[in-house]
């Protein structure tokens, strides 16, 4: 089931933990493009969401979320929230719900006794699969299902067996996924599970301000203060648990930025520079040189080069 924006909570009779009256939680699609809408705090399925332009805005009683383009949000079923658009120019969001029991069927279907994709190996699959609610940064592998569900939306190609389909692959590499983030809790040296959980939590608090503030001056202890951890811990830890320090981390958030903005901006290599988040224009040239193979300058001529060739074979 494919729905174009959030379904009419004010109507009567609506029950907003169910907008589907014969099925409740079908899998379904919802699919936005607005600059305003709001859906108050309600019960809902594992649900992904995904922005694809703009901003959209959660809310759950323990903290608030903010899920821009590149990145999505996952919540297990049960979880209680509220969403929200607000914003000056359009905003694309597409959310994705799975019915209840389809990831452990999912799981089922593809688990085998060697390699088990739950966090701990005595588990099956009759086990509910929670993921870790949080922050994610959206992979090759799941950006070509966003921008078919996105097309299927816009022309209205709502066929119940393609959508049970795509929405199998889907959690089967969020499956893939949710082991990853597993692997990454075993690295936090801890005995007990729960802490190691509670810890890896703080610290993807901590990752999601450095995503929200990369672009200015940032500083390690605030880092560490949104873990809620000293600078000495937060730095171990962060660096065990991601693989790269969180300085490192910066570093490819402004890079990753300054790509985005050269390819799809007129920007000055300057200003790139200074809206990335860098101070020397020296030292960002040879970062993105050391990432990408090639300068700035090199890097957008080439780039415009491509768009001119694409243009003509077109005529």
């Amino acid at each position: 089931m494919i729905l174009k924006g959030y379904p009419d909570y004010t109507s009567p009779g609506f029950n907003i933990n169910a907008p589907c009256p014969e099925w409740k939680w079908p899998n379904m699609i919802i699919y936005n493009k607005t600059r305003s809408a709001y859906y108050p705090l309600h019960t809902g399925p594992l649900t992904i969401k995904f922005t694809i332009k703009g901003e959209e805005y959660f809310a759950t009683k323990e903290r608030s979320y903010r899920v821009t383009s590149y990145s999505y949000l996952i919540f297990n079923e049960g979880q209680k929230y509220s969403a929200r658009i607000q914003s000056d120019t359009e905003t694309e969001t597409v959310s994705v719900f799975f019915r209840p029991q389809f990831a452990e069927e999912v799981l089922s279907s593809f688990i085998c006794e060697e390699d088990h994709i739950l966090d701990n190996g005595h588990e099956d699959s009759s086990q509910p699969v929670t993921f870790m609610e949080m922050i994610y940064q959206l992979d090759g592998k799941l950006m070509p299902f966003v921008y078919k569900f996105c097309l299927a939306a816009k022309i209205g190609h709502d066929d119940k067996e393609w959508l049970e389909e795509e929405f199998y692959l889907l959690l089967k590499h969020l499956l893939v996924v949710h082991r990853k983030v597993g692997d990454e809790i075993d690295r936090i040296p801890s005995v007990k599970r729960s802490t190691k959980i509670e810890v890896y939590k703080r610290l993807n608090n901590a990752r999601d301000y450095i995503d929200e503030s990369y672009s200015g001056e940032i500083k390690i202890e605030d880092a560490a203060k949104a873990a809620c951890m000293s600078n000495f811990h937060f730095l171990r830890l962060f660096k065990n648990v991601f693989g790269e320090t969180p300085y490192q981390y910066i570093t490819q958030k402004r890079i990753a930025r300054a790509f985005d903005l050269i390819l799809k901006t007129e920007m000055p290599i300057t200003e790139v520079c200074l809206e990335s988040g860098f101070n020397s224009l020296s030292s960002f040239s040879w970062l993105f040189k050391q990432k990408y193979g090639m300068s700035p300058e090199i890097m957008r001529d080439s780039y415009n080069d491509a768009q001119l060739k694409l243009a003509r074979f077109k005529k």
